[in-house]
């Protein structure tokens, strides 16, 4: 947990002292993941959305893939299946649009 805390605030400063631009998706993902562990199930879905917007405004196909995936398996886990299925369907294009097609389609399982 000390770990995952030390880089958390790497990060934050990064955002701060380097280049909003480049990690502030990351900063909300990983607060949104913090969130998530934490049962704080509003905030992270707004952190999740967050690092999704924000990778996708800053075209990081990848990093916006990886924040899909991500808030797919939280609503998978929190119950919410149903809605988990969009998160996991835009990762899937997410990640062949980045080429990861093996990637890919490790996720169509969560989706067909």
């Amino acid at each position: 947990m000390k770990r995952g805390a030390e880089c958390k605030n790497q990060i934050e400063k990064l955002v701060i002292s380097a280049s909003t631009w480049n990690f502030q998706n990351k900063a909300y993902l990983l607060l949104a993941e913090e969130r998530f562990c934490e049962r704080n199930f509003d905030e992270a879905e707004t952190l999740y959305d967050a690092a999704i917007l924000s990778s996708k405004t800053h075209k990081f196909v990848n990093e916006e893939a990886l924040a899909n995936e991500l808030a797919g398996r939280f609503y998978l886990e929190t119950g919410r299946k149903n809605r988990s299925v969009h998160y996991f369907m835009q990762a899937f294009e997410k990640y062949n649009e980045w080429g990861a097609v093996a990637k890919a389609a490790l996720l169509s399982k969560y989706f067909e």
